[in-house]
């Protein structure tokens, strides 16, 4: 079926409309035209929210129907509904970090640990299991027994515990550091050093190690190192 010009203003209404949606002129005594307009003054409703209910009829016309064009009643304005409007998105206050560098795949390799500069730890009688303490802060510590009477004053003084049964000579060995490691050292005595059931020769330094046992003339000592 033909669309119907409006010979009012020339509008084109849609085939069987009664009254011109434009201006409300009555159709119904129009008749049809065949030519189609190049360009129709109304406009094709994008979706249902766009149609006009008319209050008069409730019919339902296309989106900017100025009148029903089922009965001419004008029709209500309706306004385009806004789009909302959302704010840009601010830019970050602080950027990103960066992400850390990749772990180096090199080895660590741990410093030379640092050579004792003086003797510590203690000895541990066997017999009696008593400690004695090494003096902090020397580099030699003579062991043997005290002689007032000769002026000989050991760093570590046996005969307290038992030394001058045991045969201990009031010189009779001594720790010495040699390279950051203590070492034990016969100083010539009658009744000789022993290091792990191993009988030193005179004067040799032998290196002393945690746990290790000497045997002062028959008195038996225990080194705990550190």
């Amino acid at each position: 079926m033909a669309s119907i010009t409006c010979p009012n203003c020339n509008t084109l209404a849609p085939p069987g409309a009664m009254f011109c949606d434009n201006c409300g002129y009555d159709l119904r005594t129009v008749g049809t035209s065949a030519p189609e307009p190049v360009a129709p003054t109304y406009m094709v409703p994008l979706s249902d929210e766009e149609e006009i209910a008319c209050p008069t009829c409730n019919h339902i016309n296309i989106a900017g129907s100025a009148f029903c064009e089922n009965c001419g009643a004008k029709l209500p304005l309706v306004k385009p509904t806004p789009q909302p409007q959302y704010p840009p998105t601010p830019e970050p206050l602080f950027p990103e970090s960066p992400p850390p560098p990749a772990p180096s795949l090199e080895p660590i390799i741990e410093p030379p640990s640092a050579s004792a500069d003086s003797i510590n730890g203690r000895f541990v009688v066997q017999a009696s299991n008593t400690s004695i303490q090494i003096p902090p802060g020397k580099q030699t510590v003579v062991i043997g027994r005290e002689d007032p009477v000769s002026g000989i004053f050991p760093d570590i003084d046996l005969d307290p515990y038992g030394g001058h049964d045991a045969g201990v000579g009031r010189r009779h060995a001594q720790l010495v550091l040699q390279g950051g490691q203590v070492c034990i050292e016969d100083l010539e005595s009658v009744n000789g050093t022993v290091v792990n059931k191993q009988k030193l020769s005179p004067r040799q330094p032998q290196p002393l190690k945690n746990g290790d046992e000497l045997r002062i003339g028959k008195m038996v000592l225990i080194y705990i190192s550190g």
